[in-house]
Parts: structure tokens; C-alpha cells; sequence
């Protein structure tokens, strides 16, 4: 029960998660999901505090290390505790040596997880050319992952190389094996119209993905606004000179309390 009420209060209410967790960790000390749970709200904690996020980094590597400790055949957990190591900083915890040892120990174990260990490791650390090498090989080893496509598409268009972004972003929706909880298919169609909004090439295109990602029932909040989508639209009706949907996919992306998005259509 508390460990759902502190899941529920993440992302809403993270000081009323911190206490839920820290009671359910009094009540349940050998639950590795208790304490996997109190890493995840000490990690945001951290990230949203000043004076005291070395506090709670340290907190957060704490509960994530027991996690993996009481469960070790847990490659969520591993994972978790990598990431920490490979993206905090040296005076919060952060160790590179030790995030390598775990994404060897993670692609031992599960070798789709240790590509996607590795990628983030050498994206986190800047190694442009062993990130290229590995996206390709994951492309290679695992064609049907809608995953690795829409990295190489972020990484295109990064580059500002938009046609071959468009074709990998293309390339993902028409995958047949999607991560139920990052949605890539999905991610890939509103890329697909930021892309065209970018490049303006394939505006075409660009409306079409976005109209189809405007329909699709989701409640995945890592996912871009239904109305970043409309005000995408906006955008390329605009550089089509089509006025009339303009007008009207503005009006929808208007219906936010996204300060941003708010402050992006004043600029509009």
C-alpha cells in the first residue's frame, strides 16, 4: 500500500513520496523494490534540490546498491545503479570504472539489455565514435527494435542530417518490436514532424505523422504533449501557407498549462 501511494506521489508530490518510501523502508527493510523505489525519489530529489541534493544522491546510490544487492539477478536494478554511476558526478557518487564493470555484468547477463547499457554509457560520456559502433550493431543484431532506429534518427537530426533522420524516425514506426514503457513507434511520428519543421523538407509527411500521433490513446507522460503536436502542425501548415488548419491545430496547442509551450505560441 505505501510503496503505491509513494509510486502515485513520484512524479506530483515528490516530498510525500520521500516519506511514504522512507516509512515503507522502516516497515519492509529487505524488499529490494522498496528500496529500487527510494532511489528513484531520492535521484529526483537530488535533481530538484540545491542545498541538499549531495544528501540525497548519496541516499539514492545507497538504496539503488541495496536493491541490486538483495535482488542481483535483477537487470533493472543493475541498469538503475549504472546509470547513476555513469551520470552523476564524482562528488555525488558518479564513477565511470564502476558503471563500465556494471554494463559488462548487465550485457553478460541479457545481451539487449547490455546494448542498451552501452549506448547510454557512451552517450553520457561523449564517446561519439563506440556510441556510432554500437547503435549500428544493435541496428544489425536487433532489426525489428523500434528502439534503436529512433536513436539513430535523434542522432541524424542532431547532425542536422534530416533526410536520413527521416528515414530512421520511418524506419522505427514500421518496426514490429516496440518498449511498451518508452513507446519509440510513437516517439518516432512526433519526430517525424519535427523533423520536417526543422529541415522543411517532407512537410507532407511531417502532417501526417504528427495527425496520426494526435489520434493515438496514450497517458505516457515522457511522451511530447498532444498539444506540442498541434502547435508541430501549426508549424507546418504555416510553411504550407494553409492558414484555415494554422489557425485552428494553434487553438488546440493553446488548451496547455506548459509554461513553454504557453510562452512558445506568444512567439508564434
Amino acid at each position: 500500500m505505501l510503496l503505491t501511494q509513494a509510486e502515485d506521489f513520484l512524479a506530483k508530490d515528490p516530498d510525500q513520496a520521500e516519506a511514504l518510501i522512507e516509512e515503507a523502508l522502516e516497515l519492509a527493510p529487505t524488499r529490494a523494490d522498496v528500496h529500487f523505489l527510494c532511489g528513484q525519489i531520492m535521484g529526483i530529489q537530488a535533481s530538484q534540490s540545491i542545498f541538499s541534493a549531495l544528501g540525497y544522491a548519496e541516499k539514492s546510490l545507497n538504496c539503488l546498491k541495496q536493491a541490486a544487492i538483495l535482488e542481483p539477478e535483477n537487470i533493472d536494478y543493475q541498469y538503475a545503479l549504472m546509470m547513476f554511476y555513469t551520470m552523476a558526478p564524482g562528488i555525488a557518487g558518479g564513477d565511470d570504472e564502476i558503471a563500465w564493470q556494471l554494463v559488462n555484468d548487465i550485457a553478460a547477463k541479457d545481451s539487449l539489455m547490455g546494448t542498451r547499457a552501452k549506448l547510454q554509457y557512451f552517450l553520457q560520456n561523449d564517446d561519439e565514435k563506440a556510441f556510432a559502433k554500437t547503435l549500428n550493431e544493435a541496428i544489425t543484431t536487433y532489426p525489428q527494435h523500434a528502439e534503436f532506429y529512433y536513436r539513430q534518427g535523434l542522432k541524424l537530426q542532431e547532425d542536422k542530417q534530416f533526410e536520413q533522420a527521416l528515414i530512421a524516425f520511418a524506419r522505427a514506426t514500421n518496426a514490429t518490436i516496440d518498449d511498451e514503457d518508452a513507446d519509440f513507434k510513437l516517439s518516432a511520428l512526433y519526430q517525424i514532424g519535427r523533423n520536417a519543421v526543422f529541415s522543411e523538407q517532407g512537410v507532407s509527411e511531417g502532417i501526417e505523422a504528427l495527425l496520426s500521433y494526435v489520434e493515438q490513446p496514450f497517458d505516457n507522460e515522457e511522451l511530447p504533449s498532444k498539444p506540442w503536436a498541434h502547435y508541430r502542425l501549426a508549424q507546418l501548415y504555416k510553411l504550407q501557407n494553409d492558414k484555415a488548419p494554422m489557425k485552428m491545430h494553434l487553438a488546440m496547442a493553446a488548451d496547455t498549462d506548459d509554461e513553454r509551450l504557453q510562452d512558445t505560441l506568444d512567439d508564434f
